[in-house]
């Protein structure tokens, strides 16, 4: 009769061996450390707590928005990217070590190999995520900051004015572009000059009418039609434009405004849409009710009209672009599409900025937001921008529209139209953009309440 083979019992020594790999999977050199190997301890554990001071230092003296910006210079990403590789390598070193150490003999049984296994997917997964956003990240930012893209590379004689002087304002003109397949021409649906002030932490923000007609163009000549058709023209007239369609539009508000703007920032519809989608959507609570049926429906698959009802709602990005866009419908009008683009905005802020619950929609997100925004902001800005932006408080942000009596409407061959009143436009533009340091004046000038004269005890 042959004897039966009795296994000897493993558990013990992989329970050991387990515990150390997943000490130094926290922390490289603590399960060495648990091992009783000094020397081994203090290879792998004074490098990584080295590591964690330098990011806890980096943490605590750097604002997160400046941090955030620092990240994404080409530079520092790349870097970063390698080291995270180094690191992976690091610990999955001292999780191999301790766990073969020699001094734990005995063979090693089932549940320590599939106990290490899953351990060392466990240490690689973050890291391999990491390298994917990482690269998305790198991807993205390329796209927003590449000026060649937009056709603005600036190779205007005497150019290097344009960049701002250290502690003068920034001044960055925002543009929506509705540009459809339906249409023989770019149009700039929305315009804004937003001016950041490095001295006394201030933004202020102008919107310029898409109707404005008789623009001046900081060369002498004067752009009869709709503001928002000089994008398209410029672009379609090199000779007459050669600077391009962002370029020309840039010139023409700064001489609008009386002020010099250094940058400007592109936002593509068609890539909003695909923003909102990829987080989900946004909630929004409409105010009122209104319906446009003369809405273009753009993203919505050729179906025209728009309307939505008063409270509640949430919204994909078609619709989303239709609430912030829809201007037609009775009792709305410019002023209260502003509004809605705002309200639209901040919603998407506290859906992106919600919790960790878009963590596997970051690539998307982030692949989204290089297909909408483009900027000739320089990246290297970047860091000083955030830093700024960051100390902006909520009470530190005026906000004017350009209108009456600052422009006069005016039936002309364009359509209806807005004239500029441009002494009393520049007289605002005095007063929101400011000396830096000086708080900017909002428009119109709020009137000083009187206090209540005393009455007189009997």
């Amino acid at each position: 009769m042959q004897a039966r083979r009795i296994r000897p019992d493993t558990r013990p020594i992989d329970v050991r061996r387990l515990t150390a790999a997943g000490l130094s999977a926290v922390l490289p050199g603590l399960g060495q450390l648990f091992n009783g190997r000094r020397g081994l301890a203090a290879f792998f554990l004074i490098p990584s707590l080295i590591l964690l001071l330098l990011v806890a230092m980096l943490v605590t003296i750097q604002s997160p928005a400046r941090l955030a910006a620092w990240v994404v210079s080409p530079q520092v990403l790349g870097t970063l990217l390698l080291l995270n590789f180094v690191v992976l390598a690091w610990r999955l070193a001292a999780v191999g070590q301790a766990f073969l150490d020699t001094r734990r003999t005995g063979p090693t049984g089932r549940l320590g190999i599939i106990g290490i296994v899953i351990m060392a997917l466990v240490v690689v997964v973050p890291h391999l995520v990491i390298y994917r956003y990482g690269t998305v990240l790198g991807d993205t930012f390329d796209r927003i900051f590449t000026s060649a893209v937009l056709g603005a590379v600036d190779d205007r004689e005497g150019a290097s004015p344009l960049t701002p002087r250290a502690g003068e304002r920034i001044n960055i003109l925002l543009v929506g572009i509705d540009k459809t397949s339906t249409r023989t021409a770019t149009l700039t649906d929305t315009m804004m000059v937003a001016s950041i002030d490095p001295v006394g932490h201030t933004v202020s923000l102008v919107s310029v009418p898409r109707d404005l007609i008789d623009t001046p163009l900081g060369n002498g000549n004067i752009y009869g039609p709709k503001l928002n058709s000089l994008f398209g023209y410029a672009d379609r007239n090199p000779k007459l434009f050669p600077n391009g369609g962002l370029r020309t539009l840039q010139d023409a508000i700064g001489a609008l405004l009386g002020i010099t703007i250094s940058y400007h920032a592109e936002l593509d519809f068609r890539g909003f849409i695909k923003m909102v989608d990829a987080v989900g959507g946004v909630d929004i609570v409409a105010p009122r009710a209104f319906q446009d049926p003369q809405y273009d429906g753009y993203g919505t698959g050729g179906v025209k009209g728009f309307s939505i009802t008063a409270g509640p709602h949430h919204l994909d990005g078609a619709a989303a672009l239709a609430y912030a866009r829809s201007r037609k419908a009775l009792g709305e009008s410019d002023f209260t599409r502003q509004a809605r683009q705002q309200q639209i905005l901040v919603a998407l802020r506290a859906k992106v900025t919600r919790g960790g619950s878009l963590l596997f929609q970051l690539p998307q997100l982030l692949e989204a937001v290089g297909a909408t925004i483009r900027t000739d902001v320089p990246i290297d800005r970047l860091p000083d921008l955030a830093a700024i932006l960051d100390e902006v408080g909520q009470d530190a942000v005026t906000s004017v529209v350009i209108r009456s009596p600052l422009v006069k409407a005016k039936s002309t061959q364009f359509g209806d139209s807005q004239e500029p009143n441009l002494t009393r436009i520049r007289a605002m533009a005095a007063g929101m953009f400011s000396a830096p340091g000086t708080a900017p004046v909002p428009w119109p000038t709020p009137t000083p309440t009187k206090a209540p004269k005393a009455t007189p005890s009997p």
